[in-house]
């Protein structure tokens, strides 16, 4: 009788757990982006915040932005935390995309150089360090470039890949500065390094990473879409809320050694997550024309034709936010 009674309950729970993965709503998110931006969406996961409001969503790694963006555009990811630059460009073109949120609405960059360089001059003739040209450490030597009144015949731009491989040539005394950002940018002070351009406010407007997706799941799918954005707020709100929990889970998900390296990124980017995560229609300006530089038709398009708010503009209108931001 007790065994029948013990293989009843099991039914019921497994019964109950099947009902309740049935209830939730998959949802392909994809990110391009081991770093500081994806801070908020690993602690969305897991904490079980995407749960809690109904979705089954399992962050979904792909290695650039320019190819996240065919990803959203071929329907194999719903919605992708991606740069604004490559879901733009691609837009532009006239692939079906579309910017409906950001999470970096600023250029997060810094330009770490060796102590003996305190100024332009001083950087003349010396070698810097990005990821590749057309990404987002590019643009942002651009803007450090043209801060310190210099241009890139002034300097070496050098595309030397990934942050570990850049870092590596910055100690071994190769390149005189490298565009990072935290926890890198921490790392490099650690080593005799220190900042001679940060971009977090400088570079204005100039967004980074943005939330897009297809107009054709947007329309199809609504109210999946708020339930993201729900999600995700809520995210960055806990995320800022518990340093405690939050700094741990993003050393682990970025591997980084040093805890004070962490502290202090999320120190930084807690500054710069926005709270109700809408793009900024200045910044896509900004983007366009940069894009411009090379795809000439850039030039006469409007941000807004680019941009849908619909969810966010209905959870605002909701009272969503100011619920979010009261709460305990």
């Amino acid at each position: 009788m007790m065994k029948r009674l013990i293989f009843s309950v099991a039914l019921v729970a497994l019964a109950t757990t099947s009902a309740s993965a049935q209830q939730l709503t998959k949802l392909r998110v994809g990110y391009d982006g081991f770093s500081m931006t994806s801070g908020p969406l690993i602690y969305g996961d897991k904490q079980g915040i995407f749960r809690k409001f109904g979705l089954d969503v399992t962050p979904i790694y792909i290695d650039g932005g320019s190819v996240l963006t065919q990803a959203v555009v071929g329907g194999s990811i719903d919605i992708a935390q991606n740069g604004y630059t490559p879901a733009l460009s691609a837009a532009v073109q006239g692939a079906d995309i579309v910017i409906i949120g950001g999470i970096s609405n600023k250029l997060p960059f810094q330009l770490v150089v060796k102590t003996a360089i305190t100024n332009a001059a001083e950087l003349k003739g010396q070698a810097i360090a990005i990821s590749r040209y057309g990404s987002s450490t590019d643009t942002a030597a651009d803007f450090a470039l043209a801060h310190l009144k210099l241009t890139r015949t002034d300097v070496k731009v050098l595309q030397l890949g990934g942050a570990a491989t850049r870092i590596a040539a910055a100690m071994s005394g190769q390149i005189a500065g490298t565009m990072e950002q935290y926890p890198d940018t921490a790392e490099l002070a650690r080593h005799g390094f220190h900042v001679l351009v940060d971009l977090t406010e400088m570079a204005g407007d100039y967004p980074n990473t943005s939330y897009a997706t297809s107009r054709t799941f947007l329309k199809s799918r609504p109210e999946v879409v708020k339930q993201f954005f729900r999600a995700m707020a809520t995210a960055v709100r806990d995320y800022k809320r518990n340093p405690a929990v939050a700094i741990p889970l993003t050393q682990k998900f970025l591997e980084v050694k040093d805890a004070a390296n962490a502290k202090a990124a999320y120190e930084a980017y807690s500054k710069i997550y926005p709270d109700d995560l809408r793009p900024s229609l200045e910044g896509v300006a900004l983007v366009l024309k940069e894009i411009a530089k090379t795809e000439a038709k850039a030039a006469a398009l409007r941000p807004e034709q680019f941009v849908d708010t619909t969810a966010l503009d209905a959870l605002a209108g909701e009272g969503f936010f100011k619920q979010l931001s009261a709460a305990n």
